[in-house]
């Protein structure tokens, strides 16, 4: 949280750790932001769902009610990713280009987590992961890049880690090649069609 917000107030996104704390939490904005979100979260876990692959181990509401504590367990890292580094990068590079790049270093920040015993990444593949995270970042890219809410990158963050607790599929390489293709191909036609007010 507070490395976000550094990075931020270094680059002068924001003046002050109260604006900063301002643009985490507005969620004020257009219903076509939450729909994104909601569809988002959707194709997701659609893959897994479809091939049967997905068990319930905890009740859904569990896991709705342990969004706002994702907060603390990855959601604050948007201000970096999405809010800092994504937006920089689309002024040189193609959007597409530019959210790989980002899912590149979002791997690598989550590297060492692999090593520490008892974390969520530690019975992890890194490579599956890096490859799920490249979908997860197309997707949170055309979010940002419609939204220009940090906001909801927070809440689509939160929400993908809470849904997770209780939608739980064998993260396999094979699963998580299908289900970052889809949200590749997904997040690449809705920013088409938003790019062209189709939407």
């Amino acid at each position: 949280m507070l490395e976000s917000y550094w990075v931020n107030k270094k680059y002068n996104r924001v003046k002050s750790i109260k604006l900063f704390f301002r643009n985490c939490f507005d969620f004020k904005t257009n219903y076509i932001s939450y729909l994104l979100i909601i569809l988002f979260l959707g194709l997701y876990f659609i893959y897994p769902f479809i091939v049967g692959k997905i068990t319930v181990e905890t009740p859904l509401y569990i896991a709705i009610l342990m969004i706002p504590l994702m907060i603390f367990g990855g959601g604050m890292e948007e201000p970096g990713w999405r809010g800092l580094l994504e937006s920089e990068l689309e002024k040189k590079f193609p959007f597409p280009l530019a959210a790989i790049i980002t899912s590149g270093f979002w791997s690598i920040w989550h590297f060492p987590l692999f090593f520490i015993e008892g974390s969520s990444q530690a019975n992890v593949n890194f490579i599956a992961f890096s490859v799920l995270l490249i979908g997860m970042s197309f997707a949170q890219a055309v979010l940002y890049n419609y939204s220009k809410k940090v906001s909801l990158s927070i809440l689509l963050h939160c929400a993908f880690n809470a849904l997770q607790i209780s939608l739980v599929f064998k993260e396999t390489i094979i699963t998580r090649i299908y289900v970052a293709t889809i949200m590749i191909i997904s997040s690449l036609l809705i920013h088409t069609l938003l790019k062209k007010k189709y939407l």
